[in-house]
C-alpha cells in the first residue's frame, strides 16, 4: 500500500492528551468526547507547557547545522517531493478568498479550531449562490442538493465548542465531520488541535510500518513525516491574542519542523538559532517585511533584504558575536523591504519572520 492510499484510509478523528491553558474564543487559548468528569489536569506553571515537551532538548541549545529552507510555494500547491500539509483554522478572520483557496487546495489534512469552523462557514458556505434565500437570521436552511455544491469540508472540528455555532455544527454534522468536544480548560483550541494532529502523524507512521512488513519480518520501525503546519488566523484583531500567536509558533518551532501563521495581512514564522533560506512567493506575499526580536535580544545578519542587518566587523569568524543587535529595546527591522524572492536570515536566537499579505495578487 502506498502513502497516499495509507493517508487516505486513514481517519483524520484522534483523542488529544491534555496540555496548555484556554486563551479565548480565538481558539488559541461525532460525537462529543465530555470528560469533564475526569479530574482535572494538573496546572502547567506557564504556557509552555501547552506546546513544549519537556522530553526533547531544545534545538536552540546549540548553532544549528547547515540552512534550514522556507518555502512558500510549498504550501500554496501540492509538491509530492514536499512534505504534505495541514490546515488548522482559527477563529480569527480568514484570509482574502484566493489565497484561502490555494492554501485549502494544497493541504492534504484540514482542522477547524472551535470557532474556526464559524469563520470557515460564514467565508464559504455564505458565498455560494443563492445563500439569501436560504439564509434567515441564526436558522440557515440548507436542501441536500446545495450542500453538494460545498466543496471546503473540514476533517475535524476540535475545541471546548463554546464558541461553535448551533447551526455551523448541525450543517457539518450532516456532511459527517468529526466533531470532537474537549472540555479541558487548560489547553488552547490551538493545542488540542495541534495534538490531534500528531498522533494522526504517529498512526499514519505505524500504518506505513505495518503496510511494508511481511510474514516472516516484524514491521521495521517508521519514521513520523511531519505535517508542514499552516495556522490560518491569529495575526489580526486585539494585539494580546496576536503576541499568543507568535508565543505559540515559538513552542511549536521546538517540536515541528515547519509552522507557518497567515492572516489577512500577515505572514509569519519563527527562524530558529541557525540560518535560513527564505523563498518567498512575491505573488502573494511582500514586499513589506520584517525581523521580530519578540523573545530575548538577537544577532542577527541578512542578506538580499533592501536594507540589510549587516555585521559591525569583518571578523566572519565571529558571526553571533559581531552580527546587527536586535531587541525590543535598541531596535527592530520592520518596514524592510523584499526586492527579490530569496533571502539568508542568520540569527543566534529565534526571531519571528514577518511578510505582508497582499491585498490582491501580483500579476
Amino acid at each position: 500500500m502506498c502513502t497516499k492510499q495509507v493517508l487516505a484510509s486513514l481517519p483524520l478523528l484522534r483523542n488529544a492528551d491534555e496540555f496548555g491553558r484556554s486563551n479565548d474564543e480565538a481558539g488559541l487559548s461525532v460525537r462529543d468526547q465530555d470528560r469533564a468528569s475526569s479530574p482535572p489536569p494538573p496546572i502547567p506553571s506557564s504556557d509552555s507547557a501547552a506546546l513544549a515537551a519537556p522530553t526533547s532538548p531544545s534545538p536552540h541549545s546549540t548553532p544549528s547545522r547547515g540552512v534550514k529552507r522556507w518555502r512558500t510555494d510549498t504550501f500554496l500547491s501540492r509538491d509530492d517531493d514536499a512534505r504534505p500539509n495541514a490546515l488548522i483554522i482559527l477563529n480569527t478572520p480568514l484570509v482574502r478568498d484566493e489565497l484561502f483557496r490555494k492554501l485549502w487546495a494544497a493541504a492534504s489534512v484540514r482542522y477547524c479550531a472551535d470557532g474556526g469552523a464559524n469563520r470557515l462557514y460564514d467565508a464559504h458556505r455564505l458565498k455560494m449562490p443563492d445563500r439569501a434565500a436560504r439564509t434567515s437570521g441564526d436558522d440557515r436552511s440548507t436542501t441536500a442538493h446545495d450542500e453538494k455544491e460545498d466543496d471546503m469540508i473540514p476533517d475535524l472540528i476540535k475545541g471546548d465548542l463554546d464558541s461553535l455555532r448551533n447551526d455551523v455544527r448541525a450543517y457539518y454534522e450532516r456532511k459527517n465531520v468529526s466533531i470532537i468536544h474537549d472540555p479541558n480548560q487548560y489547553s488552547t483550541d490551538l493545542g488540542k488541535c495541534v495534538v490531534a494532529l500528531t498522533e494522526y502523524e504517529a498512526t499514519l507512521a505505524a500504518k506505513l510500518s505495518s503496510s511494508s512488513s511481511t510474514p516472516d519480518e516484524p514491521p521495521p520501525t517508521q519514521t513520523i513525516i511531519q505535517h508542514q503546519l499552516i495556522i490560518i488566523g491569529g495575526l489580526s484583531g486585539r494585539l494580546d491574542q496576536t503576541i499568543h500567536t507568535l508565543h505559540a509558533l515559538t513552542l511549536l518551532d521546538q517540536e515541528r519542523e515547519m509552522t507557518w501563521a497567515v492572516g489577512d495581512e500577515s505572514l509569519a514564522c519563527v527562524l530558529g538559532q541557525g540560518t535560513h533560506e527564505i523563498s518567498t512567493n512575491l505573488k502573494y506575499f511582500g514586499d513589506t517585511c520584517g525581523i521580530l526580536p519578540v523573545g530575548e535580544p538577537a544577532k542577527v545578519t541578512t542578506s538580499g533584504l533592501k536594507w540589510d542587518l549587516t555585521p559591525t566587523t569583518s571578523d566572519e569568524t565571529q558571526v553571533f558575536a559581531v552580527a546587527y543587535p536586535t531587541s525590543i529595546a535598541a531596535g527592530v527591522s520592520s518596514s524592510n523591504h523584499l526586492p527579490q524572492e530569496t533571502i539568508t536570515v542568520t540569527t543566534d536566537v529565534p526571531v519571528v519572520w514577518t511578510v505582508e499579505v497582499r491585498s490582491t495578487s501580483r500579476l
